[in-house]
């Protein structure tokens, strides 16, 4: 039943001159989208078509970026707004170029493939500054749906996770819904309004916050790195204090990591990070073994994933150690290749797999 991003934009090609005709259509919802937002910078129209909601945002103060699967479309957005940032790409593929401080997606994301529905509506989340607003509409059903026909000529397809499912995936995303509203009813088309929490205060889920870390927690995560299952877990070697120090300290003073302690009320129970190896990012993490099976791995990961919003991600783990490949995964990591790991200072020999998140 599924049509890929190709497909679909091969149907919008055929059709894409009767979208010069849809003025204002979606118009009065993105409206209300648009004001709740706090800060009126730089938009992005995902699906933009034909460019027609460029002159909209303009008069709301916004610099607009657009990106469409269809050839067809583009090229009409740039005879239309030579003016514009235009990408030609698909969504499930294209990585965003910046933060947007407003993400309009109106009749357009619902023609992802139902199976990575989810990992695309998380994009766009992280895509989004603090406290920027995302508008787009779907499927108003209760679980997921997808549907192929032909209404308008072509062969077109639409999918929906449902509304439950959309909502955990914003809430998750660490985004709130502010409006939705079955807004053509009774037809099950609706459309939500979400905002992503401001991070001008420590980002919290549940019980568990981050910080950044400071000189001053050193002590306490070489007294963590020094546990001896930690380390067989994790197939490492643990360093000398004098070692460990000068490590942290160079990392601490390189502004291309971005490294995090994981509270538990005021408690340092581990710490999270992002880091660059070549030319790939890579993440990482250590939480205190006595706090191991509460889920705060996970929830310590999925934070720094709404702040580090770069894609993708690498992480290397020993396949030994189930327990991080759980969290990996649960934090939508997917194993891309599994290689033998030589021993070094720092590591065992071991058998290694490499996940990706895109």
């Amino acid at each position: 039943m599924s049509m890929t991003p190709e497909q679909v934009a091969a149907s919008y090609d055929q059709i894409a001159d009767r979208w010069l005709y849809v003025s204002t259509y979606g118009f009065a919802q993105i409206e209300r989208a648009v004001s709740f937002v706090k800060h009126t910078g730089v938009a992005l129209d995902v699906g933009c078509g034909a460019g027609r909601c460029f002159g909209l945002l303009a008069r709301h103060g916004f610099i607009t970026d657009g990106v469409d699967a269809s050839v067809a479309m583009v090229g009409l957005a740039r005879e239309r707004h030579p003016e514009g940032r235009l990408f030609h790409a698909d969504i499930c593929r294209w990585v965003l170029p910046r933060s947007y401080d407003l993400l309009v997606a109106w009749d357009s994301v619902w023609h992802v493939p139902l199976a990575q529905q989810e990992a695309v509506l998380a994009k766009l989340c992280r895509g989004l500054s603090a406290g920027g607003v995302l508008v787009f509409s779907t499927g108003g059903t209760d679980g997921p749906h997808e549907k192929q026909d032909s209404c308008m000529g072509p062969p077109m397809y639409h999918a929906t996770l449902g509304i439950p499912k959309t909502l955990q995936v914003l809430a998750e995303a660490g985004c709130v819904c502010r409006h939705l509203e079955y807004d053509q009813y009774p037809e099950l088309h609706v459309y939500l309004v979400a905002q992503k929490l401001a991070n001008d205060a420590p980002t919290a889920c549940g019980p568990v916050r981050l910080r950044p870390v400071g000189p001053g927690d050193l002590p306490r995560m070489y007294e963590m790195h020094l546990d001896p299952d930690s380390n067989r877990m994790a197939a490492t070697i643990p360093r000398t204090r004098e070692a460990f120090d000068s490590h942290w300290e160079k990392l601490l003073g390189d502004p291309r990591r971005t490294v995090r302690a994981v509270l538990v009320g005021e408690a340092m129970i581990g710490y999270v990070c992002c880091f660059p190896v070549d030319d790939q990012e890579h993440v990482g993490y250590w939480i205190d073994r006595a706090f191991w099976g509460r889920g705060i791995a996970s929830r310590a990961l999925h934070l720094l994933l709404q702040e580090v919003v770069g894609r993708p991600l690498y992480a290397t783990v020993a396949t030994s150690n189930g327990a991080s490949l759980r969290v990996l995964r649960k934090c939508g990591f997917v194993v891309e290749v599994v290689r033998h790991s030589p021993a070094t200072d720092r590591y065992a020999e071991c058998e290694e797999a490499v996940l990706v998140l895109r």
